[in-house]
C-alpha cells in the first residue's frame, strides 16, 4: 500500500487513480525510477518478505540499465524479482500494456491477434518443473497487469502464434534452441532473455545447448543471468560483458555440522525430536530414491509418535486435502505417501508424478508434513525451505561424488525467513577421517582448519567452476551447425560467432596470451578457427605456432616412443604425470583428462611431426564446416551466408552430430523400411534407441517400458491403470514417452526428407496417439 505522502501527489497530478496498485490500476509513471521501489516491496510484502536483501539493493539501480546482468547469490536471496521487475518494465515502457492505466482488461486497445509483442521476455529454465513454477508465479503475483504468459516445452505446446502474441515465453534451453531456429524474426521483438540456473553451463549434457543459445542472443539482446553461488561469476560476466552483482548474504544465517556418528539413527532421532519439540520442520536428503522411501518408512512411527503430532484433525485434513487433488491412492508411491503423510512425514523424489509432488510440496509448505525424505531432484528447484537440513549421502547412487554447487544448493534449503533465527546443516559420516573428507571437498581449508572438529560459520564453502563442456570435436561440430541453423551467417561471421563462445573465453583465460585482451585475443584465435572449420591446403610453421599459442608453456618431455603395425605410442612427461598419445593413421588420441579435442600434449606431438602429416590429420578429425557443405548439412548462397539444408536444419534441431545424423538415416532405411513395421512395431523400434534416462537419483532402462507404453499409447489404457498394473512410477513413464515424443517429432521430417512416404505418415500417426496419451496424463 502506498502511504499518504506517496499518493497525493500523484493523484494531484492525475497520475494515479486509485490509492493501491492491487486494486487493478496504476498508472505508468507508477513504473518510473522513483517509484519502481515501491513496487518492488509491494510485490516482496505479497510474497512475505519484510525488506529488500541485499542483492536486491544492489540489483536496483541496475533495472534501468541496458547492461547484461550476472546475479549470484545464495537460495532465497530475492534474485528472481530482480529479473521480474525488468521483465515488467519494460513491457510498460514499450506500451505493451496501454499507455494510460494498467487495468484489469490489460488494454482498452484492440490489438491485431497476430502481432508480435515487441517487449517479450524470455524464461529459460532447465526443468519442466520449474517452469511450471514459474508460470504459475508469474500469472498469481502478477495477476493484476494481465501478463500474457505462454509455456512451450515439447513439440505437444508449440504454438506460433502463442509465442508470437505472449508478452513472456517460458521454455527449456533445448526447446528454445529450435524455437530461435523456426522463428528467426521472433529475436528482433525479444527485450530480456533471463536463464535461470546458469551454472549449468557446466553441465556435460545440458551446457553445449545453453552456451549455442548465448553465443546467438549476445549483443541482440539483454542477458540476465541467475544462479547460487559458484565458483568463477567473474568469468561469465566478463564473456558477456555483463555487470556482476554478487551476495554472499543469506536471509538467515546458516550453521554446519560434519557429524561421525557410529549409530546414526540415534543422531536422527535426536535431530528429528529436537526439531519436532520446536514446531520445525526437516528435510533429509539421500543418495538415491530407495533410500529415500525407505528412510521415510523406517522413522515414520517415531515422527508420529514424538509429540503427538498428528492429531485427528490434522489426519482429517491431510486427507481431504489428498482427495481433493483426486490423487490416486494405490499407484506405486502414492500408496506409501498417503499413509506416510497421515503420520507427518513423505518423501519427493523423481519418479513421483506431478500431482504426487505437488501434493507433498505443498503439505510441506503447510507444516503438515514435518520430516522430508528427498534426493537431489528437490535441491534442483523446488523452494521448500525447512529449519534444517540432513544430508545422508555426499555421494550419488553411481558413487560419484555430489557436485559441489549442488551440495550447498542443498544445505541452502535450510533456514526459513520469517521463522528461524538460523538455519542448520548436519552432515552424517562414518568416522573423522571420512569428515576430514568432506570438509576438504565442501570447503576452503587450511592445514589447521581442516583439523577441527567443527566447522564454524565463518568458514567459507568451497563451489566448483564453471567452464565451457565444448571438449569434444562432436561437440564443436554441433555448435557450428547449431550457430549456422540460427544466424545464417557468412564466414566472418562465423568466426566472430565462434570468438563469442564461453569456450573461447575459456582458451584466452588458460592460454599464455592471458596477459592481453581478450580482443586481441580474439584476433588471433580466429584464425585457430579457421583451420579447424576448413582444409589447410597451405599448413605452414605458422599457422603451426597460431595453435601453439593457445596453450601455456609447460615442462613437456617424450620419454618413451612405440611402434606398432598400424599406430604408434608416444609416452608423455607433463611435469609429474604420465600422458599416453596413440598415433594412428590420420588421427591422433590422448589419454589428458581434460578430453579436449586440441590440448597441449596433441599439439606438443605435432612439433615433431612432418607438417604434412599435420596437417592430414587436422584435415581427417577437423574441416568441420567443408565436411558439412560437402555432405550436404550446409550450402552457401550467392551472397556468402551459409544456410542449413533441410537435413541441416533436421540435424540441429536434434541437437546431433553428422555422423549420429548418418545413424540415424541408415536405421531408417534399412532396419526399418525393411521390417515393414505396424504402428506398434515402430513404437517398439522407437523405444529401442530413445537415449536412456541417467537421473540424479535413478537409472531408467527403457527397453522394460516398451509394454507399459504400448498399452498407454497404442491401447488407449489411461495412464494410472497402467502403472498399477506394470507397478513404475508415473513420473519415469512419463519421461521416456516425452523423450519417446522428441524423438518421434525429430525423425518425423527425416522421414519426409528421405521421401519414404508410408513411413512418415505412421510416424506423424504415432506422433498423434503419443500425443493424445501425453496431453490427457499431463
Amino acid at each position: 500500500m502506498l502511504n499518504c505522502r506517496e499518493v497525493l501527489p500523484l493523484r494531484k497530478a492525475g497520475k494515479l487513480k486509485i490509492s493501491c496498485w492491487r486494486k487493478n490500476e496504476m498508472t505508468i509513471d507508477d513504473l518510473s525510477r522513483k517509484n519502481t521501489i515501491q513496487i518492488l516491496k509491494h510485490i516482496q510484502a505479497e510474497k512475505g518478505f519484510k525488506k529488500l536483501t541485499e542483492i536486491q539493493k544492489k540489483a536496483y539501480p541496475r533495472i534501468f540499465s541496458n547492461r547484461n546482468l550476472v546475479v549470484v547469490a545464495p537460495s532465497g536471496a530475492g534474485k528472481t524479482l530482480i529479473a521480474e521487475l525488468i521483465a515488467l518494465k519494460d513491457l510498460i515502457s514499450d506500451n505493451n500494456i496501454t499507455n494510460q492505466t494498467i487495468t484489469k482488461n490489460y488494454s482498452t486497445q484492440s490489438k491485431n491477434e497476430t502481432e508480435i509483442c515487441s517487449a517479450k521476455t524470455i524464461f529459460l529454465v532447465p526443468l519442466r518443473a520449474l517452469a511450471e513454477e514459474k508460470a504459475s508465479s508469474l500469472v498469481r503475483d502478477y495477476r493484476h497487469f494481465n501478463l500474457k504468459v505462454h509455456m512451450s516445452m515439447s513439440e505437444i505446446d508449440f504454438n506460433e502464434e502463442e509465442i508470437r502474441e505472449c508478452n513472456i515465453l517460458i521454455s527449456t534451453y533445448e526447446r528454445f534452441r529450435t524455437i530461435i531456429g523456426r522463428m528467426p524474426n521472433l529475436i528482433a521483438h525479444v527485450k530480456n532473455v533471463i536463464i535461470d540456473e546458469f551454472h549449468l553451463l557446466g553441465n556435460q549434457n545440458r551446457g553445449p545447448v545453453l552456451e549455442a543459445i548465448l553465443t546467438t542472443l549476445l549483443g541482440k539482446v539483454r542477458l540476465i543471468l541467475l544462479s547460487a553461488t559458484i565458483a568463477n561469476p567473474e568469468d561469465v560476466a566478463k564473456w558477456l560483458d555483463a555487470i556482476l552483482l554478487i551476495s554472499e548474504e543469506r536471509q538467515i544465517p546458516l550453521d554446519f555440522d560434519i557429524l561421525p556418528a557410529l549409530d546414526p539413527d540415534k543422531e536422527v532421532y535426536r535431530i528429528i525430536s529436537n526439531n519436532i519439540m520446536n514446531s520445525s520442520q526437516v528435510l533429509i536428503f539421500s543418495g538415491t530414491r530407495t533410500k529415500a522411501e525407505e528412510y521415510a518408512d523406517y522413522y515414520s512411527d517415531f515422527i508420529h509418535k514424538k509429540g503427538n503430532l498428528i492429531g485427528n484433525s490434522d489426519t482429517q485434513k491431510i486427507e481431504a486435502f489428498l482427495q481433493s487433488l483426486s490423487l490416486p491412492k494405490d499407484t506405486l508411491g502414492n500408496r506409501q505417501l498417503y499413509e506416510l503423510a497421515k503420520k507427518g512425514t513423505g518423501f519427493h523424489h523423481a519418479g513421483l508424478g506431478r500431482l504426487a509432488r505437488k501434493a507433498v510440496e505443498e503439505l510441506f509448505r503447510q507444516n503438515l508434513i514435518k520430516v522430508l525424505f528427498c534426493t537431489e531432484t528437490l535441491g534442483a528447484g523446488v523452494n521448500l525451505p525447512a529449519r534444517e537440513v540432513v544430508i545422508f549421502d555426499t555421494k550419488r547412487w553411481n558413487n560419484e561424488w555430489l557436485n559441489r554447487n549442488v551440495f550447498h544448493q542443498i544445505a541452502g534449503r535450510a533456514g526459513r525467513p520469517g521463522y528461524d533465527i538460523n538455519g542448520k546443516c548436519t552432515v552424517l559420516v562414518s568416522d573423522s577421517r571420512e569428515k576430514k573428507k568432506i570438509h576438504q571437498r565442501f570447503w576452503q581449508t587450511s592445514e589447521e582448519s581442516s583439523r577441527v572438529d567443527s566447522i564454524q560459520i565463518s568458514t567459507k564453502p568451497r563451489f566448483d567452476e564453471i567452464n565451457s563442456m565444448l571438449i569434444s570435436r562432436d561437440e564443436l561440430e554441433k555448435l557450428v551447425l547449431s550457430l549456422i541453423y540460427n544466424n545464417n551467417p557468412t564466414f566472418q561471421d562465423l568466426l566472430n560467432l565462434l570468438n563469442k563462445t564461453f569456450f573461447d573465453y575459456n582458451r584466452w583465460k588458460e592460454s599464455k596470451k592471458k596477459n592481453s585482451s581478450f580482443e586481441e585475443w580474439q584476433q588471433e584465435s580466429k584464425e585457430s578457427f579457421k583451420i579447424l572449420l576448413k582444409q589447410s591446403e597451405n599448413f605452414n610453421n605458422d599457422k603451426l605456432l597460431v595453435l601453439e599459442r593457445l596453450f601455456l608453456d609447460s615442462e613437456l618431455e617424450i620419454t618413451k616412443i612405440i611402434d606398432g603395425v598400424e599406430s604408434q605410442a608416444i609416452y608423455i612427461r607433463d611435469n609429474e604425470t604420465q600422458i599416453t598419445i596413440l598415433l594412428e593413421k590420420d588421427h591422433i588420441l590422448c589419454s589428458c583428462p581434460n578430453q579436449s579435442f586440441l590440448c597441449k600434449h596433441r599439439i606438443f606431438v605435432f612439433k615433431h611431426l612432418p607438417l604434412n602429416t599435420v596437417r592430414k590429420i587436422l584435415d581427417s578429425e577437423f574441416s568441420i564446416l567443408d565436411k558439412l557443405i560437402v555432405n550436404g548439412y550446409v550450402i552457401e548462397n550467392t551472397k556468402g551466408e551459409f544456410r542449413t539444408t533441410t537435413k541441416g536444419s533436421i540435424c540441429a534441431e536434434m541437437g546431433v552430430t553428422r555422423k549420429k545424423f548418418e545413424q540415424l538415416k541408415n536405421w531408417l532405411m534399412y532396419d526399418v523400411i525393411s521390417a515393414k513395421p505396424n504402428l506398434t512395431e515402430l513404437l517398439y523400434f522407437c523405444v529401442k534407441i530413445i537415449p536412456e534416462i541417467n537421473d540424479s537419483d535413478y537409472f531408467i532402462d527403457n527397453l522394460s517400458y516398451k509394454r507399459p507404453i504400448y498399452e498407454h499409447v497404442i491401447l488407449g489404457r489411461k495412464i494410472l491403470e497402467v502403472i498399477r498394473k506394470h507397478q513404475l512410477y508415473e513420473g519415469d513413464l512419463l519421461r521416456v514417452e516425452v523423450n519417446l515424443k522428441s524423438l518421434i517429432a525429430a525423425l518425423t521430417p527425416l522421414t519426409e526428407y528421405l521421401g519414404l512416404t508410408k513411413l512418415c505418415q505412421q510416424f506423424k500417426d504415432l506422433d498423434k496417439v503419443l500425443s493424445d496419451a501425453l496431453r490427457h496424463s499431463f
